[in-house]
């Protein structure tokens, strides 16, 4: 699921924003969606662990040093990036924990997460794309992680685990 990184980086934030202003019964909703949105970012966790071991079979398959120490070599040029994309990795499995699920705190640093890239081209003029830019016919992702947002609510709906059924 190529898509689910750029739904939740322009999704998120607004969710968040809304829980922050409204604080009445509809935040339960918006804090649910945030959940969902969250727990989501488990199939980018997949995706980009199948991308990664393709990179890593075809490192392999033209000889380069892919062993740890080479790999900590090779992540030793760019350590914010490679710290980044690690967090970015490994944060959505807090995500599975109850208590974690709707944390405002881990939403927002994976929000950060999201945007390190834009912001960094911003203070330092340089030149950027916005995140999604790449894809061109956005219907097909869009219905697509609709219908993955809607299989997960209503999933997580069933088996009460949603801010929603806590309050209710």
């Amino acid at each position: 699921m190529e898509f689910v990184d750029v739904a939740y980086a322009y999704l998120a934030p607004i969710l968040v924003i809304l829980i922050l202003l409204i604080k009445n019964k509809k935040a339960v909703f918006f804090k649910s969606i945030l959940e969902i949105l969250n727990i989501s970012l488990l199939f980018f966790v997949i995706s980009a662990i199948r991308e990664y071991y393709g990179l890593y079979i075809l490192a392999q398959s033209f000889g380069f040093n892919v062993t740890p120490q080479g790999l900590l070599k090779f992540a030793s040029t760019n350590i914010p990036y490679f710290t980044k994309n690690i967090l970015l990795l490994l944060l959505p499995f807090l995500f599975i924990v109850r208590r974690l699920s709707g944390n405002l705190f881990l939403s927002i640093l994976i929000i950060v997460f999201f945007w390190y890239d834009v912001l960094f081209c911003l203070f330092t003029s340089k030149p950027y794309q916005l995140l999604g830019s790449n894809y061109f016919p956005f219907l097909i992702p869009i219905l697509r992680y609709t219908c993955l947002i809607i299989g997960l609510y209503s999933f997580l709906w069933l088996i009460k685990r949603l801010s929603v059924n806590r309050n209710a």
